[in-house]
């Protein structure tokens, strides 16, 4: 697991996850949280799409349009899969996130 994404605003970031298991059944979320905290405030809500779900390949993508909004410096996020209705974490703490400017229009 990584200890830290970067999420560069202005640009479409892509980032491909392996959660190493077997999705199939599974509705996976993720978002970007000011603090590690749930009731905290939401930053951004990542795009979910499964490659391959018997082998737990997903991507997630945040807009170009969505990270230019982006005023935050840094934030949280953490991945959730609901299996018949119930939550499970996927990893066991929040990976930090880290906002970056670009140059280039």
């Amino acid at each position: 697991m990584i200890n830290q994404l970067i999420v560069y605003k202005g640009r479409t970031n892509v980032v491909e996850v392996d959660i190493g298991s077997d999705i199939t059944t599974n509705v996976i979320t993720s978002q970007i949280r000011a603090q590690p905290r749930r009731d905290s405030e939401l930053i951004v809500t990542w795009t979910v799409v499964v490659l391959n779900a018997k082998l737990g390949l997903l991507s997630f993508t945040i807009d170009d349009v969505i990270s230019g909004a982006i005023t935050a410096d840094s934030g949280y996020m953490d991945i959730k899969s609901v299996v018949g209705g119930e939550p499970y974490p996927v990893f066991d703490r929040p990976i930090e996130v880290e906002f970056r400017e670009t140059v280039t229009t």
